[in-house]
């Protein structure tokens, strides 16, 4: 079974746009975070990774968005992050966006597996499948 990250947010004034819903950017700075609070929920944050792995993160090469109601100031939306696609040097994340049982939005980010070379260069490298096997 695949591994999936919730967290929730309270929709704050300065979240959304002069109409009154949440501004759109809000949604992808929210499925960023929940790439890296499901990683987090294996023991790997950007240092382990570091650490274990010498990369970087996942760079984002990748988004999108779905936008099916709106979001408005007070509202408390839960966000569920996956990753629903393992690639050799990328991956895919899933992101659901919904408030009580309603569906908000839903996104998706695709991103590499984030390495240096000598000169700095980023450059996508191999997956190791340890790292696979952790998210199911």
């Amino acid at each position: 079974m695949a591994i999936v990250n919730r967290y929730s947010i309270r929709v704050d004034w300065g979240d959304c746009d002069p109409a009154g819903i949440v501004f759109y950017p809000n949604f992808y700075r929210w499925m960023d975070r929940g790439f890296w609070l499901l990683f987090e929920s294996q023991n790997l944050t950007l240092e382990a990774l570091n650490r274990r792995f010498g990369v970087f993160g996942g760079p984002l090469v990748d988004t999108g968005a779905t936008f099916v109601a709106p979001a408005r100031m007070g509202d408390k939306l839960t966000v569920t992050s996956q990753v629903d696609q393992w690639s050799r040097k990328s991956f895919r994340l899933r992101h659901e966006f919904t408030c009580d049982d309603t569906k908000v939005a839903s996104g998706f980010e695709t991103r590499i597996w984030g390495t240096r070379k000598d000169d700095g260069a980023i450059r996508a490298g191999i997956i190791p499948d340890e790292v696979k096997v952790l998210f199911g």
